[in-house]
């Protein structure tokens, strides 16, 4: 079961958005490099977490899937914040 407990996707968007607040003051008195390699790591440990029982390929495809997923939102959250800065 996941920790979401069957939570829609706003509900999912406002705790995370919970979450950030607290982060963001740490992360932000470190430089990208520091920040980067935090989100990474964490990163790392969420896609490790998804696993496949006994099929280390599904395992892994999953995980592909996954990050690729994952790559998608960040390019539509940073396009957000980006909108209006660069012009």
């Amino acid at each position: 079961m996941s920790r979401t407990g069957g939570a829609d996707a706003a509900d999912i968007g406002e705790r995370a958005d919970e979450i950030l607040k607290r982060v963001r003051p740490f992360l932000g008195r470190e430089s990208a490099e520091v920040q980067g390699a935090v989100i990474a790591d964490m990163a790392a440990l969420w896609l490790a977490g998804h696993r496949v029982e006994g099929d280390r390929a599904e395992g892994d495809r999953l995980r592909a899937e996954l990050l690729a997923m994952h790559a998608a939102h960040v390019r539509e959250l940073a396009a957000m914040y980006l909108d209006g800065v660069d012009g």
